[in-house]
């Protein structure tokens, strides 16, 4: 091993005994907030049927959660999401969008409890409602409250003590009808970044 590699080797394993704790102090600290912003893509029909409501596009999305630590690998977690959909090929205005409002609240397991990266699984159920701008067949207006679940995967990286970055992907199912009575049947995958305060 010559100079340069070992200098090199410990540089990263300075770095990694610095940022290891740091992640998990900020996963099982009592109390975590955190605001997430990334993209919303649809899939299956929901992106390129041709019912009421489907054929739609890829939009941003951002939310905001709070987590609370349980036992062992376990954090429960709520909060408020939205997310926007191009809606323009599925008829509607030019230029407009579906928001879908909502909040949902689940169970997240971590599935390591030791080192500088904490992948984690979350599992929950989430309600939602669609601000629909008016499109072929439905009118403009508000969707009734819509029930559904979730699953997803990421994973946590320290950055400091209280700070951490959080990058995942999760993939949502739920029911909601538009105005005019119209059944949407959202599937879609959010693949968002998260910035995690612990307090």
């Amino acid at each position: 091993m010559n100079l340069r590699t070992a200098r090199i080797s410990a540089i990263l394993l300075c770095l990694s005994a610095w940022i290891a704790p740091r992640a998990i102090h900020a996963q099982a600290a009592p109390l975590v907030v955190e605001v997430r912003t990334g993209a919303s893509i649809p899939v299956g029909d929901f992106a390129g049927g041709a019912q009421v409501g489907e054929g739609v596009a890829s939009g941003p999305s951002f939310g905001v959660r709070l987590a609370m630590s349980g036992s062992g690998r376990r954090t429960l977690f709520g909060g408020f999401s939205q997310h926007r959909f191009a809606c323009e090929e599925a008829g509607c205005p030019v230029g407009s969008d579906f928001v879908a409002t909502g909040v949902d609240a689940g169970i997240q397991v971590n599935l390591v409890t030791r080192g500088s990266i904490v992948p984690w699984l979350r599992f929950g159920g989430l309600t939602t409602r669609v601000e629909s701008p008016g499109l072929s067949g439905s009118p403009e207006g508000v969707s009734s409250l819509g029930w559904g679940g979730e699953v997803g995967f990421g994973v946590y990286l320290g950055a400091t003590s209280s700070v951490a970055l959080n990058p995942g992907i999760r993939m949502v199912a739920v029911n909601t009808e538009l105005p005019g009575g119209f059944v949407m049947n959202m599937r879609y995958v959010v693949a968002d970044l998260g910035l995690a305060l612990a307090f």
